[in-house]
């Protein structure tokens, strides 16, 4: 078999904070022009894997390869960070002074002036930042200034891109603009990428593959189709969606099934269930039904409201598509 390439190792890192340990044993590899997903819940130390991946904080324990090469201790350096791979905080780091043009061109302010022309222009238009090329980074808005600083990143031509939580505290238009964005840079740039997340809904969408953190422990890598379709404990499948627990044990484990494979029936011979509607919300493209019976609860969803709140609802699943846990 033919040895992976890997653009970027984490080997047996860990992190403590005073008497907390927040990283404990972390091991990841970032294939070339890969995108790896960090998903976790607040607290589960998505962020300092981060700051330590991009060479501003040392692990406790454990080295960080770029190119099978590893790389030396934070402390030993003048200025934190590597060439080659570039860090996206939150803060965003801009100057808030210049514009956004100034910003991207800043990173290019030691090569040929025609090449910089030549690369802020594309750089404008894979992030989508044309229109406000020359509005100063202190007004833009969230979305436009997570934008600049991609853009800004990426004039330095890294190997690899780190992204803090992209998508946090965006509305949903501009969260739609940077996806946008992004899809650009998977496209054109073709760099490896690792960002993090607590939103499921974005590692599924952008990764190739995706790691689930808890508690600083990776508890399951694998494609988004895995880590949906196949999650290794129950914390990972509702972490990642809906999800409904089945009364009864199948191979002595909890069963469980996502809402989007339950269907009504009207005969009630093949329903495997049966209650009662117990509300109804809407989502926009769909409508989430909440059922009760006596012993449990199941939701479903919908394309059309045609029940009532209180009316009866016979459910059924194909076999198939429970998941053991």
């Amino acid at each position: 078999m033919e040895e992976q390439n890997f653009t970027l190792r984490a080997q047996e890192i860990s992190k403590k904070f005073g008497d907390t340990s927040v990283l404990a044993n972390i091991n990841l590899e970032l294939s070339a022009g890969e995108w790896l997903g960090i998903l976790g819940e607040s607290g589960s130390g998505k962020s300092t894997l981060l700051r330590i991946l991009g060479r501003f904080m040392d692990a406790d324990k454990g080295n960080v390869y770029f190119q099978e090469k590893v790389l030396p201790p934070v402390s030993g350096e003048l200025i934190p960070g590597h060439k080659s791979v570039k860090l996206i905080h939150q803060e965003f780091e801009l100057f808030p002074n210049q514009t956004v043009e100034e910003n991207i061109s800043y990173s290019l302010r030691f090569y040929d002036p025609d090449y910089k022309k030549e690369k802020v222009e594309e750089l404008l238009q894979i992030t989508g930042l044309g229109y406000v090329r020359n509005s100063k980074a202190k007004l833009l808005s969230g979305g436009e200034k997570q934008r600049t600083a991609i853009a800004k990143s990426l004039a330095e031509q890294p190997d690899v891109l780190l992204l803090d939580e992209p998508f946090a505290h965006l509305d949903n238009h501009n969260r739609n603009v940077l996806a946008d964005a992004i899809e650009n840079l998977r496209r054109q740039e073709q760099m490896s990428c690792i960002f993090v997340t607590h939103e499921a809904a974005d590692a599924l969408a952008w990764s190739d593959r995706i790691a689930v953190l808890r508690e600083g422990k990776i508890v399951q890598i694998g494609t988004p189709q895995d880590i949906y379709n196949k999650p290794v404990d129950s914390y990972v499948a509702e972490l990642t969606g809906d999800i409904n627990w089945i009364a009864g044990n199948i191979e002595g484990k909890k069963s469980f099934i996502r809402p989007e494979k339950i269907k009504r029936t009207k005969n009630t011979e093949k329903s495997k269930w049966q209650g009662t509607v117990d509300s109804i919300r809407f989502h926009g493209n769909h409508w989430e039904i909440r059922c009760v019976n006596e012993h449990d609860s199941l939701s479903f969803y919908s394309n059309r409201k045609d029940l009532e709140t209180g009316g009866k609802v016979y459910l059924t699943y194909s076999d198939k598509d429970l998941k053991v846990i």
